[in-house]
């Protein structure tokens, strides 16, 4: 195997990369269990060669990469630190367990790709993971409004792919934007931002997705920005909801929260990073069906993550998009979430949970009818997004988890049976999940 080299930019440190693939290798071993209590429709060797593969090119990439990578933990965190952390300013081991998942993206295009190529695109999409999920704690943990949150995300998203960035411009903007108690997390966003825009402005079509990748980007800073009307500070779900309720879906049948959730998410944004690195040119004009399936994985990402914190966030004075979804009405009539009990039930989960795997499942449908899928690459992401979603670390989670599955089971098995998958039989199934069958 020729050696990976990080490439143009600055690649990440050998710390962070080494954390990635363990995480990587933990959260197949627990996917891998799940075989044990689900037919998924093929063999649990081939989720495990898929785990196998990421984290060789992940260790790869360690070995053959700088030194002097950027470091992405923060500089008052013990080293031996390695379950979830509520740091003052960002959740920096929950955001690696959510690069995990990002890296186990670039393995489908692992053959499309020249390992340098690999390499790089595997190192935007960490950045890139990071980068959001930094902006989404900071926002959350401090005093902003809807427009200082937009105009942070606009500024920072649209910085990574500018093909004009001037780094001493991004960094007097983003000095003014953050918070007094924010500005020791500057040079670490600040890096990140620098190295993102060289990897994608030196990857192969960066140029030629630059307009695909400017919508998302705008999709997520509207979405993120919103949120600011679930806290304590801005509650209104009113204001949410008249906005939410415009944006654009497809297909029928949407809640506006639902809506919000695909915004909020930037899992589709990955796609755009492979196409860039990759070495066939794709026509984005004839992948409709296929981004339109991730919007609907983006829906369903950041649903399963509302789900497993409703309690904490309302603790956080955060009314979180799975909380409104079971209790609308009340949340709507509240002006704030002090001393507010919802009295979630057992059942309210369930309802939840299997909405998700519907979502999840039509999602799948429009996927697999863009994309031969001939080694189960599918059918493996979506038993993943449960784990690496809910997992906080392992163990607490499980119910939830082997809820979501046993709904969206049918739909795996679907998919893993057809290789490229009958649309008609996976909305039928997907169908059927919806009407609680």
């Amino acid at each position: 195997m020729p050696q990976i080299q990080p490439g143009p930019g600055q690649g990440i440190s050998h710390e962070d990369l080494d954390l990635v693939a363990r995480t990587v290798l933990r959260l197949g071993g627990y996917a891998e269990a799940l075989f044990d209590f689900h037919d998924f429709g093929f063999d649990k060797s081939i989720l495990r060669n898929h785990i196998t593969n990421v984290h060789s090119i992940l260790t790869e990439l360690k070995r053959s990469g700088s030194l002097t990578g950027i470091p992405l933990r923060p500089p008052d965190m013990p080293a031996d630190a390695f379950f979830e952390d509520q740091g003052d300013s960002w959740n920096y081991l929950q955001t690696l367990r959510l690069a995990a998942g990002a890296a186990m993206l670039s393995e489908r295009c692992a053959t499309r790709m020249s390992r340098e190529n690999l390499s790089r695109a595997m190192t935007a999409k960490i950045f890139q993971e990071c980068e959001t999920n930094i902006l989404d704690d900071l926002v959350d943990r401090s005093h902003y409004t809807y427009l200082e949150a937009k105009d942070l995300y606009h500024l920072v998203f649209n910085s990574m792919i500018d093909p004009s960035f001037e780094s001493t411009i991004f960094m007097k903007s983003l000095v003014s934007m953050l918070k007094r108690e924010q500005i020791p997390l500057f040079t670490l966003i600040n890096n990140m931002t620098q190295g993102y825009n060289v990897l994608w402005s030196h990857s192969p079509h960066g140029d030629r997705y630059f307009y695909e990748m400017e919508i998302l980007n705008e999709r997520v800073a509207l979405g993120q920005a919103l949120t600011m009307f679930q806290k304590e500070t801005n509650l209104s779900v009113p204001k949410m909801e008249r906005i939410a309720k415009e944006f654009h879906a497809p297909g029928e049948g949407w809640s506006w929260w639902e809506k919000l959730a695909a915004h909020v998410s930037s899992s589709a944004r990955y796609n755009l990073v492979d196409m860039a690195f990759s070495d066939p040119v794709y026509d984005t004009s004839s992948l409709k069906t296929f981004l339109a399936g991730w919007y609907h994985y983006d829906a369903a990402i950041v649903l399963l993550d509302h789900v497993a914190s409703i309690h904490k966030d309302l603790r956080n004075g955060i009314a979180n998009l799975a909380l409104i979804s079971m209790r609308e009405k009340e949340v709507s009539q509240l002006t704030s979430l002090k001393g507010y009990n919802p009295q979630l039930t057992l059942e309210d989960f369930d309802v939840q949970l299997r909405r998700v795997a519907a979502i999840t499942a039509k999602g799948l449908k429009y996927i697999e009818r863009d994309a031969d899928d001939e080694g189960q690459y599918y059918p493996f992401i979506t038993i993943m997004m449960p784990v690496v979603m809910m997992a906080e670390w392992i163990g607490n989670r499980d119910d939830m988890i082997h809820s979501f599955l046993r709904n969206i089971a049918p739909a795996i098995r679907e998919a893993a049976t057809t290789g490229k998958a009958s649309a008609g039989a996976l909305l039928e199934v997907a169908q059927g999940i919806a009407d609680g069958g």
